[in-house]
């Protein structure tokens, strides 16, 4: 008796150090999804810029990133880099098809290097399906308050 109470402690208490691990490497990576953002945004920009054409690399964003389309401030532009994965194979025109009638983005060309990093609302893919469909609802909005007099 007294071992399976060990091994349920045992097991419980680790549990709770990964559970606290998890929780603090989240909340240590959040800039990360302002970087995913900045990056879908960027990328809209860029492709605005230059009739629809996809990125070929990282070198075609840095003049967005030195405008200040990081949405991170005091990242370098190589520690961004490291942050964020951008798939720069992508086709737009296939990525415009996927996004006629999705409910939810149907690709993953933009993403956090890191496990642990959020995402705001269904992150930067939900932004590029919206760009490719503007009609396509956003399942996630941010809730829009307005604080005035009690009436």
């Amino acid at each position: 008796m007294r071992r399976v109470v060990r091994y349920i402690a045992l097991t419980l208490g680790c549990s709770i150090v990964l559970l606290g691990f998890s929780v603090a490497m989240t909340f240590s990576r959040l800039d990360d999804s302002y970087a995913q953002w900045g990056a879908a945004e960027m990328v809209i920009y860029y492709m605005e810029d230059h009739d629809g054409k996809w990125p070929d690399g990282w070198a075609d964003l840095q003049p967005y990133f030195d405008a200040g389309g990081s949405r991170v401030s005091g990242w370098s532009y190589d520690t961004f880099q490291q942050h964020v994965w951008i798939d720069f194979s992508a086709d737009p025109a296939e990525l415009h098809k996927l996004s006629q009638g999705a409910t939810s983005p149907p690709f993953n060309v933009i993403d956090s290097t890191s496990v642990f990093a959020p995402q705001f609302e269904d992150g930067p893919n939900g932004i590029l399906m919206r760009y490719f469909n503007p009609d396509a609802r956003n399942l996630n909005p941010t809730l829009d308050v307005t604080l005035g007099p009690a009436e």
